[in-house]
């Protein structure tokens, strides 16, 4: 399926009628149309969606009706009582046919207000030849359009359009309006599942509407004894099919568990020397609180003494130079040490020496007590000066206390100091985040899960075997009442060959879904690597059918990486796109060339259009990115930005190249065709 043209006129950012006529080339089947940012690239990508599905989309806190479809200088200029029409036509092709859809809305202002009312709206849908383009068949609307809508998605699928739909600016997370896409479903429709999803609702997953259901009601005379057969036998089918479920949660437990486990496991074993370090490094950090307590405490301590004795430290330099000076000047010391003058003057009065002596006038004992007395203070230099060595020297004492005190506390900084570069020195050969008992708890705790899971799916299996049993003795039962009636025994057939037919679909679709889930695990891998070049990084489907991206640990293997940016998202939905692009055209080349499986649905492929779908990545990736796509796809259709543009290498894809021009005093914007001659 390729787009041919799209026309719109007073469409939002579009005044008048402006026309796109897109390259449906083989080898140039590349569109692209360039413009500045808030010109209107995106306006052009909003008239594909509105025109198909009669919706646009919105941005985050935002809702349709918050978006005004009539060109604000259209509205501006309208008269009361007046109308404008709006509308988008777009045309596409199989190759066979030439499928028309034209959506239009007739609006009429409301005045005083800057407002636009709808009056009118319709959608029509026309078919004709690609060899008689000119006659044309209109699609039977139905009951508020619902045929011509159900006819617009089969062309193109309301679900899948957000895969050839792109909106890079909006689509981080595979939402509109808030609401995420059922990945699993999208698949499912594009590699032709559905249509065993189908199969398998029509003949039984219908409840009353069931093929087997109805078949069931046409059985006669069954009497009570058959329906209790009948009601019990469903009972224990919905009782075998709730086991069933559990058990696949349950599976898809297990499997966690035991990854986890082997994940903790090979972390535990790569990390063993961090244990033992994590240890020393404990001993190391008690050392140094002791040492920080010491030296605080020491710390404190000289902190007061110095506060107290500080002056004796400062005075000691004069004090010393102050003693070789009085040494100098002072000579021989002839005092009696501790003696004053007043002691002798006591003496000579009391007329008798300490010794005995009588001591008169003109003896010999007072001509010597005269003679000390002349060597004592303050009569005598030298005594003074021998006092003041005294005191110098006891100064000198507590300046030498001081010292020590200071030294104590140099000390334990300087072994305070060591052990922190030791501390350091274990740090680097470490990673403190790792808590080991937190990870044996977490290991124990998977392990249990997994164990109690076991259980529990052992139980459920052996539910489910019993009821099987019971299940095949009341068919016997039910058997034996239907061959009583001959045309019961007919209906029964009917039902056995449904059943059959069930069974067969429902195996055959278990194993398809597993084959088509290992396939696209591997491609969208391939291509993610193909076109981000990333490697040490993956992306993968869970079996919930979500897209992870994964990360490279430094121990082996893959974590997975939650807090992706935006540039990370843009490429995972990418890698995605381009797998499920690439798997829809691989699937019509096998059914064109009649090597297809006789399961493919021979659906055709779809075009793809991108609204700033670079904006995100990188020079290199847009390059890398923007190469795949055009093998990918039979049409790509692209609106970005000319600054970007250089760095995709495009242009020898090019077919048909547009440009969306605005001129500074106008408010709407129009597009012109690019003469690539």
């Amino acid at each position: 399926m390729k787009f041919k043209t799209l026309k719109m006129k007073n469409f939002m950012r579009y005044k008048g009628v402006n026309e796109i006529d897109f390259s449906c080339d083989e080898e140039h089947n590349v569109t692209v149309v360039l413009g500045d940012n808030t010109v209107g690239k995106t306006t052009i990508a909003q008239a594909f969606r509105w025109c198909l599905y009669g919706a646009i989309m919105t941005e985050r806190g935002k809702k349709e009706s918050d978006y005004q479809l009539l060109n604000n200088d259209v509205l501006a200029k309208l008269d009361a009582n007046r109308t404008a029409t709006v509308f988008v036509e777009i045309t596409a092709t199989d190759n066979e046919h030439l499928y028309t859809v034209h959506r239009e809305i007739e609006y009429m202002r409301v005045y005083p207000k800057f407002l636009a009312k709808e009056s009118y709206k319709t959608l029509k849908m026309y078919i004709a030849d690609v060899d008689s383009p000119d006659i044309k068949r209109e699609v039977e609307p139905g009951v508020n359009h619902v045929k011509i809508d159900e006819f617009i998605n089969e062309l193109f699928p309301k679900n899948l359009s957000h895969y050839f739909l792109f909106d890079g600016e909006r689509w981080g997370d595979f939402a509109l309006n808030g609401v995420r896409e059922n990945i699993k479903e999208s698949v499912h429709i594009l590699t032709g599942l559905s249509a065993y999803k189908s199969a398998m609702m029509h003949l039984k997953d219908m409840g009353d509407s069931s093929v087997i259901k109805k078949f069931r009601k046409n059985i006669q005379g069954k009497g009570n004894i058959y329906d209790d057969y009948e009601r019990d036998k469903t009972r224990l089918e919905r009782d075998i099919e709730r086991c069933q479920k559990q058990i696949e949660s349950l599976d898809a437990t297990i499997s966690l568990c035991n990854k986890k486990c082997e994940e903790i496991e090979l972390y535990l074993e790569a990390n063993k020397d961090t244990e033992q370090l994590q240890q020393a490094y404990r001993q190391c950090q008690s050392v140094i609180r002791a040492q920080s307590e010491r030296y605080l405490a020491n710390y404190r301590t000289f902190v007061l003494e110095y506060n107290a004795n500080a002056y004796r430290m400062f005075a000691k330099p004069l004090i010393e130079a102050s003693l070789r000076l009085v040494k100098s000047i002072a000579g021989e010391r002839r005092d009696i040490p501790h003696m004053r003058q007043a002691s002798i003057d006591f003496i000579i009065r009391s007329g008798r020496c300490i010794c005995g002596t009588p001591i008169t006038k003109d003896s010999y004992a007072l001509e010597c007590l005269l003679e000390q007395r002349n060597y004592l203070p303050p009569a005598d230099m030298g005594s003074l000066l021998g006092e003041f060595e005294k005191t110098a020297n006891r100064w000198n004492r507590g300046e030498d206390d001081l010292s020590e005190d200071a030294a104590k506390v140099d000390d334990s900084v300087r072994d305070y100091e060591e052990n922190c570069i030791q501390l350091q020195k274990i740090e680097q050969k470490m990673s403190r985040n790792i808590n080991f008992s937190e990870k044996r708890a977490e290991l124990k705790r998977y392990r249990n899960e997994a164990n109690s899971a076991a259980l529990k799916k052992g139980e459920l299996k052996s539910v489910i075997a019993s009821n099987q049993s019971r299940i095949q003795s009341i068919e016997i039962q039910m058997r034996n009442q239907e061959a009583k009636n001959a045309e019961n025994e007919k209906w029964r057939r009917k039902i056995e060959l449904a059943e059959a037919v069930y069974d067969k679909i429902s195996a055959d679709f278990s194993e398809r879904e597993k084959k088509i889930f290992n396939d696209f695990n591997n491609e969208i891998q391939e291509n993610f690597s193909k076109m981000f070049n990333a490697k040490d990084k993956k992306i993968k489907l869970t079996e919930n059918y979500e897209i992870q991206m994964c990360y490279k640990t430094d121990i082996g293997g893959y974590r997975e990486e939650k807090n992706l940016s935006e540039g990370e998202k843009v490429a995972r939905n990418f890698a995605f796109i381009v797998t499920i692009m690439d798997y829809s055209r691989r699937k019509k080349l096998e059914y064109n060339s009649g090597n297809a499986d006789m399961d493919n649905d021979g659906k055709d492929t779809l075009p793809i259009v991108l609204d700033g779908p670079f904006s995100k990545l990188g020079e290199e990736n847009i390059s890398l990115v923007a190469n795949v796509l055009p093998q990918v796809s039979e049409q790509v259709i692209v609106f970005m930005l000319r600054k970007d543009w250089a760095y995709t290498g495009l242009d020898k894809y090019v077919g048909a190249e547009y440009s969306i021009d605005k001129k500074p005093d106008e408010s709407f914007a129009s597009i012109r065709k690019v003469d690539r001659t």
